[in-house]
């Protein structure tokens, strides 16, 4: 019995240093991406100005703030690849992320007057509850909601933001605009936000996980199609959430409640 609980611990633990490598890809894609963007390579710079600008009080310019960040970025990409002072690092990107959000709230109620940008703060939570996971997976807690949390989350962001609220979603009629006319991508984004929006629901619950994160996956690899259109970088940090949603479909262990011992609800 021994011998075989040894061995069950052993394959536990090696089914966990590749989640930890997967999660780490798909945080350094996200990074490398919004680095990219950040150094110029993308029209979505324009959005990062803005971000600067909303909270920036000090006499440095924005266009060496955005420099800064790019280099911050690009260089936490590296670091998730080299795999050095992971630990710090994660925690750092939470920190980061956290602070994010709240910039992306102060914009939010420079453009539109209200307080209430829940949408913008779960853009942020996806890659938030992935660094989460990859700091439980270093203390060998298999917390794999996470990572179904994670990604409901980056559905409901876009779908309440494209549906009118909490959010802003210029840059998504933006994306439609690539191969629809602007008289038909306000409809399209709208009902693409009803679908977002039961797809977060779907997974929040835990109903059918694979086949609603299998449909969620596709629907994320068109988004990158639409991203690529624009600019490589932006493609680049959208892929990371089809990696998600692939990485999601196939560990079942994510799609138990909370981890508990009970059957996989409703899969």
């Amino acid at each position: 019995m021994k011998i075989g609980y040894t061995t069950l611990t052993n394959k536990s633990a090696l089914e966990n240093h590749k989640s930890f490598i997967i999660i780490r890809l798909i945080l350094c894609l996200s990074f490398l991406g919004h680095g990219l963007v950040s150094l110029g390579m993308s029209p979505s710079i324009e959005l990062h100005l803005k971000l600067i600008d909303s909270v920036n009080f000090t006499s440095i310019s924005n266009e060496s703030l955005i420099l800064l960040h790019a280099i911050f970025d690009i260089g936490i990409s590296f670091l998730l690849i080299l795999n050095k002072k992971i630990e710090f690092v994660l925690k750092l990107i939470i920190s980061y992320l956290v602070a994010v959000s709240l910039v992306a709230v102060i914009f939010y109620l420079n453009q539109t007057e209200s307080i209430f940008g829940f949408a913008e703060i779960f853009r942020r939570l996806p890659w938030i509850f992935f660094a989460l996971l990859s700091l439980r997976l270093l203390k060998s807690r298999n917390d794999y909601f996470l990572l179904r949390f994670g990604l409901a989350f980056a559905f409901l962001a876009h779908g309440l933001a494209s549906l009118g609220f909490f959010g802003l979603k210029q840059g998504h009629i933006d994306l439609a605009l690539n191969i629809i006319p602007q008289d038909k991508a306000q409809t399209f984004v709208f009902y693409s936000g009803i679908s977002d929006t039961l797809i977060s629901l779907l997974l929040f619950i835990g109903i059918k996980v694979r086949l609603v994160s299998f449909i969620g996956m596709l629907w994320i690899a068109f988004i990158v199609y639409l991203s690529y259109l624009t600019a490589l970088p932006d493609a680049i940090f959208r892929f990371a959430l089809v990696v998600a949603a692939a990485f999601l479909f196939f560990e079942r262990r994510a799609h138990y409640f909370l981890m508990s011992k009970s059957k996989i609800l409703w899969d």
